[in-house]
């Protein structure tokens, strides 16, 4: 899925956004970075993806060359101060929907004056903004992979060509643990609706949130074997918030591979998925409700089973994914309840997460 996009003008923008994507490709992976080569912009394929990205917390680098603010319009005037101007309908369309904005000054260009933006543009003038030079090239685009990590996107390989290791969940919490998040939603704003009585399932290959196998865990030297009255998470529970509202639960395991799923949630129950629901309205898309799955594995710690899973938000018609996290859940002694944090990567904040066994 995208979350870095590249915005710039093609005229005299084309030359380092090509450089700028072939670089960010290399990085991060092809399927991270939207880069539209079609000179006429801002339409279905931008306004779409960015759709697409919103749970994410899509990053846009700006590219800021002479012609971005300069260029003519055919009609009179500067294309920027334009309506239909597709650079303008891109910065426009990706503040509305919560994307962080980055603004890159290539070799030459300086912080432009208020005067010198469009009024509903002048919000850039607050944004982080880096460099993009041609002579210091490698210099600005480490500083760019530092600040993007930042937002939480982290390369798939290494600036000096190795392969980064991968973090384990625990890992990404903690890291996650130290950017200030917003209002941050619980795992009981999501569903998918289960059959009433099926607790069965089909075997699952766990992933992680680039899509790639997990890893059977090994029983820990610690904990030796897992108790087996605890041992079977499987079947239906649920997760009680603190308004005390009940939200259905399947759990289907096979081996060390676990599956998640929720009832349908609707979105009017949290003030988060309101403004989404709204957000989205006015592209044409109607969102009524949420859904959270997931795969993950289970695991023994200190003989206590442990599940740790990436998990992803769908609409409940199955647009999206709106949002990525995960959830780290640990058995209680009598094995009747499951505690733990759910991580929202786009809100980049948790929240704890309680579950009790179905009567």
């Amino acid at each position: 899925m995208n979350r870095i996009f590249i915005s710039y003008r093609s005229s005299d923008g084309k030359k380092d956004a090509d450089r700028l994507c072939a670089d960010l490709s290399r990085l991060y992976g092809e399927d991270q970075v939207f880069f539209d080569k079609q000179d006429l912009r801002g339409g279905t394929s931008w306004r779409s993806a960015i759709m697409a990205a919103l749970g994410s917390k899509p990053v846009v680098l700006l590219l800021f060359t002479p012609d971005l603010l300069g260029m003519q319009h055919p009609e009179g005037g500067r294309r920027i101060d334009h309506e239909d101007d597709p650079i303008r309908g891109e910065i426009l369309t990706a503040q509305q929907h919560g994307a962080i904005i980055v603004p890159l000054f290539t070799e030459g260009m300086t912080v432009p004056t208020n005067a010198e933006l469009p009024e509903p543009l002048r919000f850039l003038k607050e944004a982080h903004a880096l460099k993009l030079r041609t002579e210091d090239w490698s210099t600005d685009l480490d500083k760019l992979v530092a600040d993007l990590r930042s937002h939480g996107i982290a390369t798939a390989v290494a600036p000096n060509g190795g392969t980064t290791t991968p973090r384990t969940f625990a890992q990404r919490v903690q890291r996650g643990l130290m950017w200030v998040g917003g209002t941050f939603v619980a795992l009981i704003v999501i569903g998918l609706l289960l059959p009433e009585d099926d607790e069965g399932g089909t075997p699952i290959t766990p992933v992680n949130l680039q899509g790639q196998p997990l890893p059977a865990p090994q029983p820990s030297a610690q904990g030796g074997p897992i108790n087996p009255r605890m041992a079977d998470v499987s079947g239906i529970w649920w997760l009680i918030d603190d308004a005390n509202r009940r939200l259905r639960v399947q759990l289907t395991v096979s081996g060390t591979a676990v599956q998640l799923q929720t009832d349908p949630f609707p979105v009017g129950w949290y003030p988060k998925w309101q403004a989404y629901a709204r957000g989205v309205l006015g592209q044409g898309l109607v969102v009524t409700d949420v859904r959270y799955v997931g795969s993950g594995v289970l695991s023994n710690v200190m003989g206590v089973p442990r599940i740790e899973m990436p998990v992803q938000a769908y609409t409940g018609d199955g647009r999206g994914p709106l949002d990525t996290g995960g959830i780290v859940l640990n058995a209680s002694a009598n094995g009747q309840e499951l505690t733990g944090m759910h991580w929202s990567n786009g809100d980049q904040a948790e929240l704890p997460v309680r579950l009790v066994r179905r009567p």
